[in-house]
C-alpha cells in the first residue's frame, strides 16, 4: 500500500514539476518577445533622424514639398491608402520605404515613408471637404514636444512619418509619429 502511495505522489509530484517547466518557459518566451519588440522600437529613431537628415530632397525653400515624389525619397504630399491599423499598405507589405543604413552589426532592416496629411498632392488646403491637417488641428493621441523637426515653418499641413522595422526572427514593428 505504501508502494501505492509513493507512486501516485511521485506522479504528483512530476505533474507540478512539468506545470512550473512550463510556466517558467512561457515567461522566457514572453520577455524575449517583449526585449525583441522594445529594440525594435528604439531603432525607429533612427529612421526619424534618417528624414531629417533628408528632409531637403523633398522640402523646398517655404516647406514640405507639395508633390508625390515616391522613390527615392518615398514622400508623399497626399494619404496613401492604408491597412487596418492606419499603416501605409505599401509599407505595411514591404514594398515601399526608405531603406535605414543600420550600424555595423545590427541586423534588422528599418524602412519608412512621409505622408503629408492632406487628400492631394499639391497646396494645402484650408477648406473643407478637401482640407489638409492643420497644426492646431485636435489630434487624438500620442504626445507633442514642441518643433518636431523643423516642420513649423510656413507648413499649412501636419505629416506622417510611418515606420517599419523587421527585427530578428521576423518580428515586424510598426511605428507612426505625427509632425507639423
Amino acid at each position: 500500500m505504501s508502494t501505492l502511495i509513493a507512486v501516485v505522489v511521485l506522479l504528483v509530484t512530476l505533474l507540478a514539476a512539468v506545470a512550473l517547466l512550463r510556466s517558467v518557459d512561457t515567461s522566457n518566451t514572453l520577455a524575449g518577445s517583449i526585449a525583441f519588440k522594445q529594440a525594435a522600437t528604439q531603432e525607429a529613431e533612427l529612421a526619424y533622424k534618417d528624414m531629417l537628415s533628408n528632409q531637403s530632397s523633398f522640402s523646398g525653400s517655404t516647406g514640405i514639398g507639395e508633390a508625390n515624389l515616391g522613390t527615392p525619397t518615398w514622400y508623399f504630399a497626399s494619404l496613401q491608402t492604408v491597412d487596418s491599423r492606419g499603416v501605409p499598405t505599401a509599407l505595411a507589405n514591404g514594398t515601399a520605404g526608405k531603406s535605414v543604413t543600420m550600424p555595423s552589426g545590427t541586423t534588422d532592416k528599418v524602412s519608412y515613408v512621409v505622408e503629408r496629411l492632406c487628400p492631394q498632392a499639391g497646396p494645402p488646403l484650408t477648406v473643407a471637404p478637401n482640407q489638409c491637417l492643420v497644426p492646431g488641428a485636435t489630434v487624438t493621441g500620442g504626445s507633442t514636444t514642441g518643433n518636431q523637426g523643423g516642420f513649423t515653418a510656413g507648413a499649412l499641413a501636419g505629416y506622417r512619418l510611418t515606420i517599419r522595422i523587421v527585427g530578428p526572427k521576423g518580428a515586424t514593428t510598426f511605428v507612426q509619429t505625427m509632425l507639423h
